[in-house]
This record gives structure tokens, C-alpha cells and sequence, in this order.
């Protein structure tokens, strides 16, 4: 069946910004391929299949749901599931064979446990937790080694951590969230000297996502952890690092009426946008509830930006919206006029030749682009 609204994935484009960031690692650092939030917006097993196809070594999610999904799928590369599991869940994990993430010593046991169940071995990472503090608990890393060492069905495969932004606090002696280097230096360190004190054999040790992997080559350790970059997109804390990704992902629909409008016509809920000239309006069949219109909460606490959405709805009241949100007819950006419904919006289409039918590519997040429009491998223009 045909979609009139659907995101085009470029796979190809997909691979290419894995093979990239590739060239960027030394042969031995291995590359985990990060595919929670059904792939960041661009389909969970769509973005699985293209990085193991791509030379991706590991691949990385967030939930329980999200690591059996990949199994059931077929994928057999190893699958580390960031978050915790509850005890009731662990079994689930060992039997489709993933990597679950520990954070506290009492979780051994209940592994152990599945284990005896199951008749087959656990594999964990342990996570330590440097100052993010979202994620740990009150046990250090000799702890959680100590209570592992007795089951020999529970292997700890590797220690990780994820840094918090610079000047969060440390939980660590020796991390510096102010100077990064010392920090991945101390955490390295720390991670050695446990791992050899518990006598624990060569383990995974890692720590890097997509900023500290352009940023900084010691970060990467034994494996990184990369999301951002494989879709196209450069963290907000990377310069000019020399690369070029390649973009991936487009909300495509189409338009399905058009109509003429003469001056002083409101468009939209509230009439919060009023034509001030004779104005074509196009209605495409997306809105709030596929995701366009939402803000990343980072920017909403962005006060310049609060500041600039309250000019821009003044102006669109008096019938300018040149700085408002926007979609892509052909290769003319157009704007889209009064407040976004729960399933359509309209576009000022005045100065094109708009007709029903037109493809429109529309600006939206990706990861709050809903996850029922259909993702289609195709190609997108460069």
C-alpha cells in the first residue's frame, strides 16, 4: 500500500557515515552502532540491519523491548541494552542472549539465578557512574566485581561510563568533568586497577560516544559508542573535525488540497495567523501527532529562543511567517502558517505552483517523529 506520509531513511548514506567515523578508530578500537529510540527516528531494525551490514561491531539500545526486537529480527551481533532490568525481566535478557547493564551488586544474584534456570551464561557490562548522575548506585566497581567473582556462569564482560556535560559534579577521585582528558585518563585507570585486583581477565572498557570520539583519540579505548554521527548529524560540541556526514533522514507527505484565500482570512486554531495578502494554502496531512512542532527541551530552556517563538507568533498574527517553522516544496522553502493540528498543517504557497499530490519534506525532530509513519529505504538528495 502506498504511503502518503512516510520518513525516507538513506541506507546507503546510513553506512557511509558508519565507514567514516571508522576511519577515524584505530584497527583494534571496536564501533558500537547506537540504535535506541527506534534508530534516533530512523527505525529501529531499518538502522540495525544497515550498521551490521556496514561493519558496526556492537550494536547499542536503550531498553529490554528494543534488544529482544533486534533478535527476533535476526540480528546476531552482540547487543548491550543501556538501562537496568528488573529483576522479573533478567531471565528474558539471558535467554535472547544480551548484554545487560549493571549497576548495583545486588543485581548479580538475581543473574546468577537466571542462569541456573536457563542452563545458559550471562554476559554483563558494569556501569560506573563519573558525575552524570543519572544512572548507579551507592556500590564502587571493586563491589560489583566482588559480588560477581562467585558465579562463574555471570561473566562481567565490560565497564563503562558516560561522562556528564563540563563542570557537573565528580563521584570519582581523579574525574575532572573540567578537563575531559584526566577524566577518561582516571576512569581508565580506575576501571584497570579493579578489573586486576578482582583478577578479571581482558575486558571491554568504554566511554566514548560521538563527541568524545571526534574530540579526543584516548577516549576511545576499546570500544565507542556512536549515535549521533552515524545519523548525519555533529554533536553540538564539535567543531570543524574535518569529516563530512552525510544527511539520512526526511519526513516526506504530500499535499492534499489547495485552496485561495483572500487578505484578512485566519488560518488555522485561534487565528493566531491572518492572511495580509490573497494567499494559496496548501494542507498537508501532518501534525502534532506525527511529531512536527516539537522543541527539544534543551531549547526550550533557551531563553533567546522563548523570546524569538513569542516574535514569531506576534508576526504570524499580523500575517508574516517567514521566521517560523517550514517545509520544503521541490527546492523552495515555504512556510507553514497558523497553529499545527493534532494531524495536518498548512503552507503558504503563494509564490509556487503548488498542486495536490506535490511531494513537501517537512523540518521535524527526528526522535519525536512518531514511530507508526512508515520508514522507507530510499535515496535522499545530498
Amino acid at each position: 500500500m502506498p504511503h502518503s506520509t512516510y520518513v525516507a531513511v538513506d541506507t546507503e548514506a546510513l553506512g557511509q557515515n558508519l565507514r567514516t567515523v571508522r576511519t577515524r578508530l584505530a584497527e583494534r578500537v571496536r564501533l558500537m552502532a547506537v540504535v535506541k529510540a527506534n534508530g534516533y527516528g530512523h527505525g529501529l531494525e531499518l538502522s540495525a540491519r544497515t550498521f551490521a551490514a556496514a561493519g558496526a561491531d556492537w550494536l547499542g539500545v536503550s531498553s529490554l523491548a528494543e534488544g529482544i526486537a533486534l533478535r527476533e529480527a535476526g540480528l546476531a551481533l552482540p547487543v548491550l541494552v543501556f538501562l537496568p532490568v528488573l529483576a522479573a525481566d533478567v531471565e528474558e535478557l539471558v535467554r535472547h542472549r544480551l548484554t545487560g547493564t549493571v549497576v548495583s551488586r545486588d543485581e548479580i544474584p538475581v543473574y546468577a539465578q537466571a542462569t541456573r534456570r536457563l542452563g545458559q551464561a550471562a554476559d554483563v557490562h558494569i556501569y560506573v557512574d563519573t558525575g552524570l548522575g543519572r544512572l548507579g548506585s551507592d556500590d564502587s566497581l571493586p563491589d560489583i566485581l566482588a559480588a560477581a567473582e562467585p558465579y562463574s556462569a555471570v561473566n562481567v564482560t565490560g565497564v563503562y561510563t558516560h561522562f556528564g556535560p563540563p563542570g557537573s559534579g565528580t563521584l570519582l577521585e581523579g574525574i575532572d568533568t573540567l578537563r575531559p582528558g584526566a577524566s577518561v585518563k582516571a576512569f581508565a585507570s580506575l576501571a584497570n586497577d579493579a578489573l586486576s585486583r578482582a583478577g578479571a581477565g581482558r575486558i571491554c572498557i568504554h566511554c566514548a560516544a560521538s563527541e568524545l570520539t571526534l574530540n579526543d583519540p584516548a577516549a576511545h579505548l576499546d570500544m565507542v559508542r556512536v549515535g549521533t554521527l552515524l545519523y548525519g548529524q555533529m554533536p553540538a560540541d564539535v567543531g570543524d573535525v574535518g569529516i563530512r556526514l552525510r544527511q539520512t533522514f526526511e519526513l516526506r507527505s504530500h499535499i492534499v488540497a489547495v485552496q485561495t484565500l483572500p487578505p484578512g482570512s485566519p488560518v488555522g486554531y485561534g487565528g493566531q495567523f491572518v492572511t495580509r495578502r490573497e494567499t494559496r494554502v496548501a494542507t498537508v496531512p501532518v501534525g502534532l501527532a506525527h511529531g512536527l512542532g516539537q522543541m527539544p527541551e534543551s531549547l526550550l530552556r533557551n531563553w533567546r529562543l522563548v523570546v524569538a517563538d513569542f516574535a514569531r507568533r506576534r508576526a504570524a498574527r499580523r500575517g508574516r511567517a517567514e521566521r517560523g517553522p517550514w517545509a520544503m516544496l521541490g527546492d523552495k522553502r515555504v512556510p507553514i502558517i497558523g497553529r499545527i493540528s493534532m494531524d495536518q498543517c498548512c503552507l503558504d504557497v503563494t509564490d509556487t505552483d503548488a498542486a495536490v499530490g506535490d511531494c513537501v519534506v517537512l523540518d521535524t525532530r527526528r526522535v519525536s517523529t512518531s514511530a507508526a509513519i512508515p520508514r522507507v529505504a530510499t535515496s535522499i538528495e545530498q
